[in-house]
């Protein structure tokens, strides 16, 4: 069975679903979801940061390294990505480095089906939670 990292998505009622049918097939799932940073908390005014204020707090919080590394641990542990259409701009970089290091991207396409060029480097685009159970059958 593979080994799969959810990639970050707001569809958490697809991605929960999803990731039901995958752990029923037997699958191990990461949940990138799950280590991602609330900005809110470490300063509820983030959305002001200037480029230099971003990196600075990006670099010098304990939190922000702690999740990176488990991120990281997780994504070299894990076989494939799952990645949700539309994505974003986290979930591009996470698929587009298991696509660099050779290992299955697939996608789940929904909202107004707009694809991106991204979507050519999956290696199975799913319409449905079934066709991505079975996009990772014999995995």
């Amino acid at each position: 069975m593979a080994r799969i990292l959810i990639a970050p998505t707001k569809s958490k009622s697809v991605k929960d679903k999803v990731s039901e049918l995958l752990k029923k097939e037997g699958h191990s799932l990461y949940d990138s979801n799950i280590t991602s940073i609330d900005w809110a908390s470490i300063d509820p005014e983030h959305h002001k940061w200037s480029p230099k204020e971003a990196m600075s707090s990006l670099l010098g919080t304990d939190a922000v390294k702690s999740a990176y590394a488990e991120l990281e641990r997780d994504m070299r542990s894990a076989d494939a990505c799952l990645l949700f259409f539309p994505a974003s701009q986290d979930a591009a970089v996470i698929a587009g480095w298991f696509a660099a290091n050779q290992k299955d991207v697939v996608g789940l396409v929904s909202g107004d089906g707009e694809l991106p060029l991204l979507a050519f480097m999956t290696s199975a685009l799913c319409l449905s939670t079934s066709e991505v159970v079975e996009a990772f059958q014999g995995r």
